[in-house]
């Protein structure tokens, strides 16, 4: 397509979430700090990744004009870890993305969406087998999701190196996006001599003077002439929209696209390219979707500026001009986020989020050095154990990442296909060791997410994730046959300080982290105590990751107990892995929940909190009349803290049902008279209720409350309820409240 439009605008968006999944369990832990969602890629998923999927247009008096999809008018990249989080929760705004994608391909003859890196690893700080690797499986990852090969890869926090970049070469991928500051040099083509091969000088720029109006080419060092593109996004204006007013409205917005065009000496249509985090567009900034959306469907046509993709501008303006990569400290590459190099993925550099006074990240290079260790290892052992397996164990891990995310039966027969003929003939023992030793290989990838040294922490939420993807790492090469390297992990790990003393070193997060293992033990004890509270199916696994089967005899006992006892099959359902034990499950009164699984004892509370609140809740029925005994009462309103009684599903209505009458159980009937211990559970079960004004509920737990207030001279505990309530707390108001209606 061609165009006389003298700008041509891009807006990248790059949305990525770190692999939260509790790696045991390839399941998401609730994450309490992002209530009231079950985690974070819930909560960002409803501020953003839907939002934008759904975006609204609002009219001058703000009503809803129209629903649009905002991908439609946007570059973007999904990381794969993210996208299939995605997929797994939310199809229909998965199928938004590849519409998307497809509308642009037929508008604009290209489309929008492009690939990135697999785990978000700082490429360049990759071994070249890893680098191969993490490339090809986000492409095949995108070819996957959107049915075609992709044009372009970004770069996670676009670091890139002479070798990443020949890679990308190399795998086919025809453009890719820097940041200002990783150029150093541009020159003009050549000047037009017979043979056309005389080559201009080279200029020097810096992020001020590198003119981004239009995109780059960069040459394959071996020679060959092959290229690739380089769109250089424009800092000024991608800062002014993350960090400056530029988002908060369409027409300001549009503003800086105009000056940052101005400001280009390109002759003919110019290249204006913002790229930002996508989660900018209604997570990091509320309201920013409405921005985008309103900006780039309805605004920029007023404005005469054509909304495009990279990949249709570069077909309309093949780069002619030439790009020479900044190389960094040590000629080891750059990175837009770092000012070092890529000082922030291995040093403490300087670089910081929040620049707490007396904090350092020398924790960095530690945390790398452990990782290192557990790839190096499990490097060895793969090569060594595949290859009794494949002709090529390397082009086997490869070829993996097109299936990584398939049912088990596709990837055994992706895998038959590099296999000797031990493979075949080895039988299911064969196949769960071939799916045993890649999973090895993809966790040693994912742990590399970039996010665990980005920020100031060894002991952060994202370190300490990275760290979790370690632990499961080194169990993995234990099951598959070698011994872990895990007091040399550990002996590197406990170099790195943790900024907060009473969090430790590295060593500590790790063992920290590595208590949130599932065992096929957790899963047949969580299954038999569920099977003995909750003998009708429930909604929710309790322990997630595996398919159990129980098979065992049930007792009653004169006390109350009740036990289960027999045998179980625990199959670890993403490797297949099976287990086979004996089990005695045993639930008493007072809230006691405990099973022995093939000589290990286990209670509710070694199972992991949502796993505990689940049972709990699950047994409240049976609990109620023991609700009187304080450690029974703690129990139950630790489960609902753990497991909150939302009401978006039919199931969180009914525990929200349940536990509003474990709350008036807590304030008893008639003339008794609760004590402190349990006023004060019902307060906080009250908090966490959240119950309706109007909830017939609530209004159960108002007239008794007002009840024991009528009795006059409430206690500090009741009067504490009562405020919650809403009633008013004051002794001497409460006082006379009683005695007007007593009269």
């Amino acid at each position: 397509m061609s165009s006389s439009l003298p700008i041509a605008l891009v807006i990248h968006g790059h949305f990525y979430q770190p692999p939260r999944e509790n790696p045991w369990t390839d399941e998401v832990p609730r994450e309490p700090s992002a209530a009231p969602y079950h985690d974070w890629n819930a909560r960002i998923h409803a501020e953003s990744y839907r939002a934008n999927a759904f975006a609204r247009i609002h009219a001058g008096d703000g009503r809803i004009e129209s629903i649009v999809n905002g991908y439609e008018r946007l570059s973007f990249n999904f990381g794969p870890t993210l996208a299939r989080w995605i997929g797994r929760h939310d199809p229909i705004a998965e199928a938004r993305l590849h519409a998307a994608d497809a509308e642009q391909r037929k508008r604009l003859g290209a489309g929008g969406a492009v690939a990135q890196a697999y785990a978000h690893p700082i490429v360049p700080l990759c071994d070249p087998a890893d680098r191969r690797t993490q490339l090809l499986w986000g492409l095949h990852d995108f070819r996957r999701r959107f049915g075609r090969d992709a044009d372009g890869l970004w770069l996670p926090e676009t670091a890139v190196s002479p070798a990443t970049l020949a890679t990308l070469i190399d795998l086919g991928v025809k453009f890719t996006i820097l940041g200002p500051e990783q150029i150093d040099g541009v020159r003009a083509p050549p000047d037009g001599s017979r043979d056309g091969s005389t080559a201009r000088p080279w200029q020097k720029v810096d992020r001020d003077t590198l003119d981004t109006g239009r995109a780059y080419l960069w040459r394959h060092p071996d020679g060959s002439g092959r290229t690739i593109a380089l769109a250089v996004f424009d800092g000024a204006l991608s800062r002014a929209v993350a960090f400056g007013e530029a988002s908060t409205r369409a027409e300001s917005l549009l503003d800086a696209v105009r000056a940052s065009a101005e400001s280009s000496k390109v002759a003919g249509q110019r290249l204006v390219l913002c790229a930002s985090d996508g989660e900018l567009w209604g997570h990091h900034k509320k309201f920013a979707d409405l921005t985008l959306s309103f900006a780039t469907h309805v605004e920029a046509d007023r404005r005469g500026i054509d909304v495009t993709n990279l990949g249709a501008y570069l077909a309309r303006h093949p780069p002619t001009w030439e790009a020479r990569l900044a190389p960094g400290p040590d000629g080891e590459g750059t990175a837009w986020s770092c000012a070092h190099g890529l000082g922030r993925w291995k040093s403490d550099c300087g670089c910081q989020m929040d620049g707490t006074s007396g904090w350092n990240q020398a924790w960095r290079g530690p945390l790398r050095r452990g990782l290192d260790l557990i790839r190096d290892a499990a490097a060895r052992f793969y090569e060594d154990a595949a290859g009794q397996l494949f002709y090529d164990p390397w082009g086997a891990r490869d070829g993996y990442g097109a299936v990584v995310d398939d049912p088990r039966p596709v990837r055994d027969r992706a895998l038959a296909a590099y296999g000797r003929p031990a493979l075949a003939a080895g039988g299911d023992p064969a196949r769960t060791q071939a799916r045993l030793l890649l999973e090895l290989q993809r966790a040693t990838l994912l742990m590399y997410a970039s996010c665990g040294w980005f920020f100031d922490d060894i002991a952060g939420l994202e370190a300490s994730l990275i760290l979790r993807i370690g632990a499961h790492a080194l169990d993995l090469l234990r099951e598959a046959g070698d011994a872990p390297p895990t007091r040399q992990v550990l002996d590197a790990l406990a170099e790195g300080h943790s900024n907060r003393r009473e969090a430790g070193t590295g060593a500590d997060v790790f063992r920290r982290m590595a208590q949130h293992r599932v065992t096929p033990a957790h899963a047949v004890a969580g299954a038999a105590l569920e099977a003995l509270v909750a003998p009708a199916p429930s909604e929710a696994q309790v322990v997630p990751g595996f398919d159990v089967t129980l098979s065992g005899a049930l007792r009653e006992q004169p006390s109350g107990a009740r036990t289960l006892q027999g045998l179980a099959l625990a199959r670890q359902r993403r490797i297949g892995l099976v287990a086979e034990t004996d089990f005695v499950a045993t639930v008493r009164r007072g809230g006691v929940l405990e099973a022995r699984v093939g000589g290990q004892r286990l209670t509710v509370a070694d199972l992991g909190d949502e796993a505990r609140g689940a049972l709990v809740l699950a047994a409240l029925p049976s609990l109620l009349p023991d609700l009187h005994d304080p450690a029974v009462a703690r129990l139950v309103v630790s489960a609902a803290r753990e497991l909150p009684p939302d009401g978006d599903t039919p199931a969180g209505v009914a525990r929200r049902s349940m536990l509003a009458g474990a709350l008036l159980v807590l304030l008893g009937t008639g003339a008794t008279t609760p004590g402190a211990e349990a006023l004060h559970q019902a307060e906080v079960l009250l908090g966490l209720l959240a119950l309706p004004a109007a909830a017939p509920d609530r209004r159960a737990i108002e007239e008794r409350v007002w009840e024991l207030l009528d009795r006059g001279r409430p206690s500090a505990a009741l009067r504490g309820l009562a405020d919650k309530l809403g009633f008013a707390s004051d002794g001497d108001v409460v006082e006379t409240v009683v005695e007007t209606a007593a009269s």
